[in-house]
């Protein structure tokens, strides 16, 4: 069985794909890497691409630990994703495998990639995307808004060099926190600490995010952040996504992260819609312990964001799935079976930051233009 699904978008002469891959079940792990790598070469021959044209892979895992050293030495990552970007993070999938992919294939002229230690750098055209993994040690801080303040720190650090800054050139941020319940609002802390010491709020923007529980490699890493930027972008390229008929302002209640950014170039959008939960205009929680009327709100909440910008539905190029309970799972994906079977998607375990939410959405869309 081939368990794939591919976004296509041709842009003048260059191509994006969005690829998701789920191994054969009932397999051990270093099998279902070798499963996995064989459908990912299929794929290339499917779509008439090469791995040179592979810029970013997501890796969700279902125990990071003890996993690590058998991803480290394995082909698919020896060979495959030695050149391009990949985050990996303890979400377990909910498909009954031990890992799932989403790639992002470029295909076209003028790319040039590379990887500096926990930074992957993209140029296309005339901007450098980069694409920083930050993984934050209890044993450095045991302080989580500290952690969380110094991650940004990082990539703050990082974006000086080529002088660029968080303010103008980060467009994208996903949080992943060991034990939400509890650490989530000092994560919020951390970043609203950062931000208000470095010109992100409500008079100028701030940053598209996720914040969802996730692991990392080891019993000490509390936290990983991922940190998106892009250089030479100009502010005339960027809007911040609105649906206020339908959600509110997040700083209303107290975090600080922009509903969805879309990035306009000379033929394409790239649209990034945040983590995205059943919630109303008022900020306040909808459909309460009904999973399936959560999922319906959120559609209308993420297709009403894509109207900021004239786009819709159609346009997703793959999404991310997390629940809270796994006992869900069965209803949400029979639920994006009948209605966006089509789009490259990924169904985890991962608490979302408020326990009244059991289900949230992130999303990434591309539009011709």
């Amino acid at each position: 069985m081939i368990d794939w699904k591919i976004f296509k978008l041709e842009i003048s002469d260059r191509f994006n794909y969005i690829v998701s891959l789920s191994p054969q079940k009932d397999l051990p792990f270093e099998l279902q890497l070798d499963d996995i790598l064989e459908k990912y070469n299929l794929v290339l021959n499917n779509i008439n691409i090469t791995e040179e044209e592979l810029v970013f892979a997501k890796i969700f895992v279902t125990d990071c630990i003890n996993q690590k050293n058998i991803m480290e030495r394995h082909d698919l990552f020896q060979c495959k994703f030695k050149n391009c970007g990949f985050s990996i993070i303890e979400q377990p999938p909910l498909d009954g495998s031990k890992i799932n992919i989403l790639f992002w294939f470029i295909k076209g002229e003028k790319i040039l990639k590379y990887r500096l230690e926990n930074a992957f750098y993209l140029h296309i055209d005339k901007y450098l995307h980069i694409y920083h993994c930050v993984r934050c040690n209890s044993k450095a801080y045991s302080d989580l808004s500290l952690q969380t303040n110094q991650a940004f720190m990082q990539h703050k650090y990082l974006l000086k060099k080529y002088n660029m800054s968080v303010v103008d050139n980060c467009i994208r941020t996903w949080l992943y926190i060991r034990d939400i319940d509890k650490n989530y609002p000092y994560i919020v802390q951390g970043r609203n600490d950062f931000f208000g010491n470095n010109q992100l709020n409500i008079n100028t923007h701030f940053i598209a995010s996720t914040g969802i529980e996730g692991n990392g490699e080891s019993k000490e890493t509390t936290l990983c952040i991922d940190l998106y930027s892009i250089k030479g972008i100009k502010q005339k390229q960027i809007k911040y996504l609105k649906a206020l008929d339908f959600l509110n302002p997040t700083y209303e209640y107290g975090v600080s992260f922009e509903r969805g950014t879309c990035i306009s170039y000379r033929h394409i959008q790239h649209i990034y819609i945040s983590g995205t939960a059943s919630i109303d205009k008022n900020g306040q929680c909808i459909y309460k312990g009904d999973v399936i009327k959560q999922l319906e709100r959120i559609f209308v909440n993420i297709k009403n964001l894509l109207s900021d910008v004239k786009a819709s539905l159609n346009d997703i190029g793959c999404m991310i799935v997390y629940l809270r309970d796994i006992s869900d799972y069965n209803s949400v994906k029979e639920y994006i079976n009948e209605y966006y079977d089509s789009i490259p998607c990924v169904i985890v375990h991962a608490k979302v930051c408020r326990p009244e939410w059991l289900v949230e959405i992130e999303c990434l869309a591309l539009k011709k233009i």
